[in-house]
């Protein structure tokens, strides 16, 4: 059975699944490539969030003239619960930065990933930034 693009982003950034330190390269590359096409797949769905029950995609409407979601684009977020509460947490968050000064064709996309995790009662937060720049595509 062939999976859906938006499917296969949340199993990528499933908090459930065993990562590794190439795990947030492997999101990039995916989210390089298909971008847009989640976007516009998870609003075919007549939605702006989907949960597939370990993992939440938010893509907020298109901006009309005027508005403005602080230029997010896509957001993942994928807890794991223990029994004082959640233990760890990971979350993506995609943000268009405009067109690439570089090059027209393209746009500047920051993705972001965070992680808390949960040890000892303290909090332990980590993050990977990286700003990458790719071909936009009609969004619907």
């Amino acid at each position: 059975m062939t999976k859906n693009t938006s499917s296969a982003l949340m199993e990528l950034v499933n908090i459930n699944h065993e990562m590794n330190s190439t795990d947030f390269d492997d999101v990039v590359k995916f989210l390089q490539t298909n971008l847009d096409k989640i976007i516009n797949e998870v609003h075919g769905f007549d939605k702006l969030l989907i949960d597939d029950g370990k993992t939440q995609l938010n893509c907020p409407p298109v901006p009309e003239a005027g508005d403005s979601h602080g230029s997010l684009l896509l957001r993942t977020l994928s807890e794991k619960e223990g029994p004082g509460g959640i233990t760890l947490k990971r979350e993506i968050k995609v943000h268009d930065m405009g067109v690439d000064p570089d090059n027209s064709d393209q746009h500047k996309v920051e993705i972001r990933e965070d992680i808390v995790k949960a040890a000892n009662g303290q909090p332990i937060m980590s993050e990977n930034v990286v700003m990458v720049s790719i071909v936009r595509g009609p969004t619907k």
